[in-house]
């Protein structure tokens, strides 16, 4: 029998060839890469945006405690300033009725009775900067006030006599003027320079 005359094998309907189902195959995984592809970008676009959410939040965060410890300074300066301005005039105060006592000796001391400024140091009660100052200043700064009014009280009430009364006030002046002021300009002075470098504070004129 001739091999050549015989006719094609026929192909049963709905019967798909070897090459029909590759080409069929390859539609589907282009399909399922696209959708695989799709999804990975979606994944990776979420995961930028958590991240850049993320960073500008830390960002954020870092420049408010920044500020906020910049502000805290700033108050911090004012206080310790104002309050060293007010120990100054008090040492005045007290050095000048020290002075008066000796010299005249006068026998209604209470008439005499020195004008202490405590503005700052009362209100200092009231103020959330005032734990953060050196607790050698504001320790040195209540014996100062407390000392220098009990010596005065006793001077009044002649329980000291002028002589030994300036003598105990003037040791207390003393600690104050040389120890303590000394300390805490340094201590404030030190604190606006920080805060000049930083751009919050302007040079004095």
């Amino acid at each position: 029998m001739d091999i050549e005359s015989q006719s094609p094998v026929a192909v049963a309907p709905g019967v798909q060839t070897h090459a029909e189902t590759s080409r069929h195959s390859l539609r589907l995984d282009n399909q399922e890469l696209v959708k695989t592809s799709f999804w990975i970008s979606q994944v990776f676009m979420i995961i930028a945006t958590v991240a850049g959410v993320y960073l500008a939040a830390k960002e954020g965060l870092s420049q408010a405690i920044a500020f906020d410890s910049l502000m805290s300074q700033q108050n911090n300066y004012h206080l310790r300033h104002a309050l060293y301005d007010e120990l100054a005039d008090n040492v005045q105060i007290l050095t000048a009725y020290a002075d008066k006592i000796e010299k005249e000796r006068p026998f209604d001391i209470k008439r005499h009775h020195p004008a202490v400024a405590t503005f700052v140091w009362e209100n200092m009660r009231f103020s959330q900067s005032t734990l953060e100052t050196p607790s050698e200043i504001l320790s040195a700064s209540r014996r100062f006030h407390s000392q220098s009014a009990d010596i005065i009280d006793k001077l009044e009430a002649k329980f000291y006599g002028p002589t030994y009364g300036v003598k105990e006030l003037r040791l207390v002046i003393a600690s104050m003027e040389q120890q303590t002021l000394p300390a805490l300009k340094r201590d404030y002075e030190a604190l606006g320079e920080s805060l000049r470098r930083a751009g919050v504070l302007e040079d004095s004129k």
